[in-house]
C-alpha cells in the first residue's frame, strides 16, 4: 500500500507540473510581449516609497537582452518574494504576478502530504543575464517552482502543444492508477479491523511485558497483579492451557502474595445495573469492600426522579419509551453504531424504564393525569355543603363525613377542587420531601457503620457512626416521628378538639427556647380547665398568668370574684415534651465534640503502637502508599469533617425541599397548559361543528407539542439532574468516599470492543 501509495503521489507531482507549466506558457506570454514590444518604457512604482525605476528601450533587435525568471509560488509567499527580489536586485527587475484561478498541489512543509493550496504566477524580468542565478535562488529559497519560457513564439508554440499532449497522457495514467489504488484499498478494507485487531493484541501484550520485572539469572518473568478470588482458578486453568498448547517445557508458577496496598475495585454488572453504576463511578469509584452506593441507586434514584415528575400519564409516556428502547436490544447491541444522543438515551434505557415506573406510581398517588385529577377507586369521605344532606356553617367549605371510608390508596381526589389545594399539597409534598430525606439520609449514615465494620475501624464505630447517628436523629429524626404524629392525630374530635400545632414553630422553640412552656404541644398534652385542678402546675407562665390568685394563695372575697370558674378557661402543655425535646438537644450538643476530639488522639495513639511493632521493610511498604503521619493534618481532617456532617445534616435536609419544589413546578406546568391550551381553547363550545372541530384538533396538538417539549424533555431533564445531586451528595456524602481504582483486567475483548466501535 506504502508503495502504491508513493507512486500514485509520484504521479500527482508529475501532472501538478504539467499543469503548471502550462499555465506559466499562457499568463507569461501576455507579460513578456509587454517587454518585448518595438518601444517599451519599462517603468514600474517601488515598493515602500522607493524612487521610481526606468529601464532603457529595448527594440526588436536587443530584445534578448531582456531575461526572465518564471514560476508559481504559494499565495502566502509571493509578497515575500517580490520584497527580497527588489532589494537583491536594488530595483533593477520587474516583478509582475498573476492569481491563478484553480488550486494547485504542494507539499505540506509539516505532514509531506500533497495538499490543495492557492499559488500565484510570477515572472521576473531583468536586464541581462547575470542576475538570472542571483534570482532562481531566492526564488527555490521561497519554495517556489521555475518553469522555463521560451522567448521564441514558434517555440513557445512547441512547448505548448507538447506540453497538452503530455497532461492527456498523464491523466489517462493517472485514472489507471486510481484505480489500481482503489483496487487495493478496497481488498485491504475487508481485513482492515482483523489487522487492527491483531496490532492492538500485540500492543498489550508488549505492553504487559513491559510491566513485567525479568530474572537475569532465571531468564524468567515476573509480573504480579489483581484477580478477583472467584476468577482465580480460572486464571491457573487459563496459564495451564496456554503452557500445554505452546509446548514449552516450563510451567507458570502462581503464588498469592500478601500486599498492604489497596487492590482495585471490581463491580460485575449487568446491563440493567451498569447504567446505574455508570452514575455512581462518574462521581468517583468505590474504594475496595465499601459499600457500593450502585446497589441502592437502582432504587432511590427512581425513586426521587418519581417524586418530582409524578404525573401517572407522563410517567407511563417515559416508561413506555424505556421499554421501546429495551425491545431494540437485538437489533442494535451495543448502541455503538448509533449517533450520540440516541447511544445516550439507549446506554439509559433502563435508567428511563425505572424513571416513567416511578413517576407513573408517584403521579398515581397523587392521583393525576396530564393534570387531571382521577377518581380511580370511586366515592371521597369529604361533600361539598351544597348537599342537603350535610350541615355546615359556610357554603364553600367542604364537610368531613365520618360514616365514608378514607380514600383507598393516594391522595382523595375532592382536594383538586379546593380553594386550598395549592396550601394543602404544598404541606403536603414539602413534609413528603422531608421525610423521604432524613429517611435516605439516614440509611447512609447506617452504611458508614457497614464500611467501619467491613475495615475492622472500631474507633469510627463508637466516636464517628455514634455520635452521627445521635446529632442527626435526635433532630431531624424527632423532625419526621413528629410530621407522623401530627398526621396520625384527630386534632378535630368532637369530644376532645386541640389545636394543631407548627411544626416550623416547634422546631424553632426547640432550638430558641427550650426551656419555655410548649403552648400548642404535640403529645403528652396536660389539659386544665380549672384553677384548683393546676396548682401543682403554678410554676408554668400560662398556668400562672390565668390563675394568679389560685397560685398565691389568696384566699380573699376579691379573689374569689376574679378567680375563672371552671370550664371558662382550658390550657394545655405538655412537660413530657418539654423533657424529650431538651434530652434531644442536649445529646445533639454533646455527640459534636465526640465527633471532633476522640479520633484524631487514637490515630495517633495507633500510629505509635505500629511503629514500634513493624519492620524497617513494613515501614517502607506502608509508607509507600499511605505516608507519614500526622497528628495536625488527621485533626484539621476530622474537624473538616465534624463541621460538614454538622453544618450538612442542616443544609442537606433543606436540600431536599426540591422534591417539592420540581413536583409543584410539574403540577402547576401540566396544569397550566391543560387550562390554558385545552380547556381555555380547544373545547369552548362553538356554533358552528366545523370550526370547533378544527380548534379541538389545533389546541390538542399545540397542547401534546408544547407538553412533550416543556414537561417530557425540560422538566425530564430538570428532574434527573436534581435526582442525581441528591444522590451524589446529599446521600453518598454520609458514607461513600469514592476514591478507589476501577478493576481494569488484561481482557482482549476490550480491545476487540473498541475495535468494532471504530
Amino acid at each position: 500500500m506504502r508503495d502504491l501509495k508513493s507512486q500514485q503521489d509520484i504521479l500527482d507531482k508529475n501532472h501538478n507540473s504539467l499543469i503548471e507549466q502550462k499555465i506559466v506558457l499562457e499568463k507569461g506570454a501576455s507579460i513578456y510581449a509587454k517587454s518585448s514590444s518595438t518601444s517599451v518604457d519599462l517603468t514600474k512604482e517601488r515598493s515602500y516609497n522607493q524612487e521610481l525605476m526606468e529601464l532603457s528601450e529595448f527594440s526588436g533587435a536587443n530584445s534578448s537582452l531582456l531575461g526572465s525568471v518564471c514560476g508559481v509560488i504559494k499565495a502566502e509567499s509571493v509578497t515575500s518574494l517580490e520584497r527580497v527580489v527588489y532589494r537583491a536586485t536594488r530595483g533593477n527587475a520587474i516583478f509582475e504576478m498573476e492569481d491563478i484561478e484553480e488550486q494547485l498541489l504542494d507539499t505540506d512543509a509539516k505532514a509531506g502530504d500533497l495538499e490543495k493550496v492557492d499559488k500565484v504566477f510570477f515572472m521576473v524580468l531583468f536586464a541581462g543575464e547575470v542576475m538570472r542565478d542571483k534570482i532562481s535562488k531566492i526564488c527555490t529559497y521561497f519554495g517556489a517552482s521555475l518553469y522555463k519560457y521560451p522567448e521564441e513564439y514558434n517555440d513557445r508554440v512547441e512547448m505548448m502543444a507538447e506540453v497538452e499532449l503530455r497532461l492527456k497522457e498523464s491523466e489517462s495514467v493517472l485514472r489507471s492508477g486510481e484505480a489500481v489504488l482503489m483496487t487495493a484499498l478496497k481488498g485491504a478494507a475487508e481485513y482492515l479491523q482483523t489487522w487492527k485487531y491483531i496490532v492492538g493484541k500485540e500492543k498489550m501484550v508488549y505492553d504487559a511485558l513491559n510491566m513485567c520485572e525479568f530474572d537475569i539469572k532465571r531468564h524468567v518473568f515476573i509480573a504480579e497483579g489483581w484477580v478477583p478470588c472467584i476468577q482465580y482458578e480460572d486464571l491457573v486453568l487459563t496459564l495451564k492451557q496456554a503452557a500445554d498448547e505452546s509446548g514449552l517445557d516450563t510451567r507458570p508458577i502462581i503464588n498469592k502474595l500478601d500486599s498492604r496496598l489497596t487492590p482495585p475495585t471490581h463491580i460485575p454488572v449487568t446491563k440493567f445495573t451498569s447504567g446505574f453504576q455508570a452514575l455512581v463511578n462518574t462521581y468517583g469509584t468505590p474504594r475496595y469492600r465499601e459499600a457500593n452506593p450502585g446497589a441502592f441507586c437502582c432504587i432511590l434514584f427512581p425513586f426521587l426522579f418519581g417524586i418530582m415528575f409524578g404525573d401517572f400519564g407522563h410517567g407511563s409516556l417515559l416508561a413506555a419509551f424505556g421499554y421501546w428502547l429495551i425491545t431494540k436490544e437485538k437489533e442494535w447491541g451495543d448502541g455503538s453504531g448509533l449517533n450520540d444522543m440516541v447511544q445516550m438515551c439507549y446506554g439509559g434505557r433502563y435508567i428511563i424504564l425505572l424513571n416513567g415506573i416511578f413517576g407513573a406510581y408517584v403521579g398515581f398517588l397523587y392521583n393525576e393525569v396530564f393534570a387531571f385529577p382521577m377518581n380511580w377507586f370511586g366515592g371521597t369521605r369529604w361533600m361539598d355543603s351544597v348537599e342537603p344532606s350535610v350541615s355546615c356553617s359556610s357554603e364553600s367549605e367542604l364537610c368531613f363525613l365520618p360514616d365514608h371510608n378514607p380514600y383507598p390508596i393516594g391522595i382523595d381526589p375532592i382536594w383538586h377542587y379546593t380553594e386550598n389545594k395549592i396550601t394543602f399539597f404544598n404541606s403536603f409534598k414539602m413534609k413528603i420531601s422531608i421525610v423521604v430525606g432524613v429517611i435516605q439520609m439516614s440509611v447512609g449514615i447506617f452504611l458508614s457503620l457497614l464500611n467501619h465494620l467491613e475495615y475492622k475501624d472500631y474507633k469510627k464505630v463508637f466516636f464517628q457512626f455514634v455520635p452521627e447517628i445521635l446529632f442527626f436523629e435526635g433532630i431531624f429524626g424527632y423532625l419526621v416521628y413528629c410530621i407522623f404524629l401530627k398526621w396520625a392525630t384527630n386534632w378535630t374530635d368532637p369530644a376532645n378538639p386541640l389545636p394543631a400545632p407548627s411544626l416550623l414553630t416547634l422546631l424553632i422553640n426547640m432550638f430558641m427556647s427550650p426551656t419555655s412552656d410548649i403552648a400548642e404541644p404535640l403529645y403528652g398534652h396536660q389539659c386544665f380547665t380549672d384553677c384548683q385542678t393546676a396548682l401543682p402546675y403554678c410554676d408554668h407562665e400560662s398556668i400562672r398568668k390565668v390563675c394568679p390568685y389560685t397560685c398565691d394563695g389568696l384566699e380573699t372575697a376579691e379573689a374569689d370574684l376574679l378567680r375563672p370558674a371552671p370550664g371558662e378557661f382550658k390550657i394545655c402543655f405538655s412537660d413530657f415534651q418539654s423533657k424529650v425535646q431538651l434530652t434531644l438537644l442536649l445529646m445533639a450538643f454533646i455527640a459534636v465534640p465526640f465527633l471532633l476530639f476522640p479520633i484524631p488522639f487514637l490515630e495517633k495513639c495507633e500510629h505509635e503502637r505500629k511503629k514500634k511493632q513493624v519492620t524497617s521493610h513494613d515501614e517502607v511498604e506502608e509508607h509507600g502508599e499511605h505516608g507519614e503521619f500526622s497528628f495536625g493534618d488527621a485533626f484539621i481532617h476530622q474537624a473538616i469533617h465534624t463541621i460538614e456532617f454538622v453544618l450538612g445534616s442542616i443544609s442537606n435536609t433543606a436540600s431536599y425541599l426540591r422534591l417539592w419544589a420540581l413536583s409543584l413546578a410539574h403540577s402547576q406546568l401540566a396544569e397550566l397548559f391543560k387550562d390554558m391550551i385545552l380547556i381555555g381553547t380547544g373545547l369552548k363550545l362553538t356554533t358552528n361543528p366545523y370550526v370547533g372541530a378544527f380548534t379541538a384538533w389545533f389546541t390538542f396538538a399545540a397542547w401534546a407539542v408544547i407538553s412533550m417539549v416543556v414537561l417530557m424533555v425540560m422538566e425530564n431533564l430538570s428532574s434527573f439532574l436534581h435526582a442525581l445531586r441528591l444522590q451524589w451528595v446529599e446521600f453518598q456524602n454520609k458514607f461513600f468516599y469514592g476514591d478507589g481504582r476501577k478493576y481494569s483486567p488484561f481482557d482482549f475483548a476490550v480491545l476487540l470492543k473498541a475495535v468494532e466501535a471504530d
